[in-house]
């Protein structure tokens, strides 16, 4: 699916906007391939209307009159528009001083920001890298599609399920890996994208264009015609491309890819590990990333991040301090916040060496919670830069 231009006929009627062939209509109808993405995107007004609607925060349009004339939108609108305020002023905030003040100064400017186990968190990777041209994310969350507002009849069982996706990410900061298999994979809200659209519209951008993607063998994109057509197909990865247009008018994509990121998934899916290996050199974030890595059945896509990376930003969650040693490179470690032992769920992936680190170095003020110690004395936060 792909709405690349922005909509000058009169509007058409709620399901003919909301069909999957919608997507269809505003693109190529074959397959194509792309090896890169041209950041010339007008706002597509239909779909930024949906991702609106999404948000909460499409007050007027003809196009969904009815959607935003049900009690089931308004109240959405209402009680989401007072938890997002609550929200942005308590922590978004915080998160964009500290990239103002810490990250901005100690980054190496870098187009690519790779956020692989992120499912739909493009908020944080937003706000603490908003200079970055395109977000790379990686889930095991299918892509879903766009909802359907042709009838009030299941807007109230679908904005009840969007809510409760987001308890944990707005709660603690991160997604729930168990929680999500239910919250992103029902009837109502069925995927990533829903999530996706309305972070980016929070955060203040506009939308220009969504299309579906898969990979082929050398790791080259390969568009599809449609959200359908992805949902059904039999693909390793499957993938959904959004360009977004910031507050700046800067155009700017976020990729997010349906895969299984152990050895063996990739082990059978050399098309993503081509794609990665394309992708040269990037600035990985990882939060929220269950110790995966720490672990030898995620050594690929590990060692990709530390060949690849010219610097990690991470919780204790991400990559174990050891393979930062081991990997041949010099590695600068900034260190933020205080590093305690690992939740009791965790508690196997305490690590020793990052504790006398963090006593060796000592370490700065975050000024927030983040990761699985979300309260604000318990979270650690590591910037590690290669030489």
């Amino acid at each position: 699916m792909s709405l690349s231009a922005c909509q000058t006929s009169s509007p058409t009627s709620n399901a003919e906007l909301t069909k999957d062939s919608l997507v269809a209509d505003s693109v190529s109808t074959h397959l194509s391939k792309s090896k890169s993405v041209t950041l010339t995107a007008p706002v597509n007004d239909s779909l930024n209307e949906i991702a609106a609607i999404i948000a909460g925060m499409q007050k007027s349009t003809e196009r969904f009159s009815t959607t935003l004339n049900s009690k089931a939108y308004q109240q959405f609108s209402k009680t989401f528009t007072e938890r997002w305020q609550q929200f942005d002023s308590t922590r978004v905030m915080k998160l964009k001083a500290f990239q103002d003040t810490v990250l901005n100064a100690l980054l190496p400017k870098q187009a690519t920001l790779f956020y692989p186990f992120s499912g739909p968190d493009i908020l944080y990777a937003n706000c603490f890298f908003p200079k970055a041209e395109r977000y790379v994310m990686v889930g095991l969350e299918p892509v879903g599609s766009l909802p359907n507002f042709s009838s009030t009849d299941s807007l109230s069982g679908y904005f009840d399920k969007l809510n409760t996706s987001l308890n944990a990410i707005l709660k603690f900061s991160f997604f729930r890996t168990v929680s999500m298999s239910s919250d992103l994979k029902n009837k109502q809200v069925d995927g990533t994208l829903h999530v996706l659209l309305l972070f980016l519209k929070r955060n203040g951008n506009a939308i220009a264009n969504i299309k579906p993607l898969t990979l082929d063998s050398t790791g080259q994109v390969v568009y599809l015609e449609s959200l359908k057509a992805l949902k059904t197909g039999n693909y390793k990865s499957k993938g959904v491309e959004i360009t977004f247009v910031t507050p700046e008018n800067e155009a700017k994509t976020v990729t997010y890819f349906s895969l299984n990121a152990a050895d063996d998934g990739l082990k059978s899916n050399k098309g993503f590990v081509l794609y990665l290996k394309n992708l040269n050199t990037i600035t990985t974030y990882l939060k929220g990333a269950s110790y995966l890595m720490h672990k030898n059945n995620f050594s690929i896509i590990r060692s990709h991040i530390l060949n690849q990376s010219t610097a990690i930003v991470q919780d204790d969650s991400g990559i174990a301090l050891h393979y930062f040693s081991n990997s041949g490179a010099n590695w600068t470690y900034h260190l933020f916040g205080k590093y305690t032992r690992p939740i009791p769920m965790f508690s196997s992936c305490y690590q020793s060496d990052l504790d006398s680190l963090y006593i060796q170095k000592g370490s700065k003020n975050i000024g927030f919670g983040i990761g699985y110690n979300f309260r604000d004395k318990n979270s650690n936060f590591m910037v590690a830069i290669k030489n």
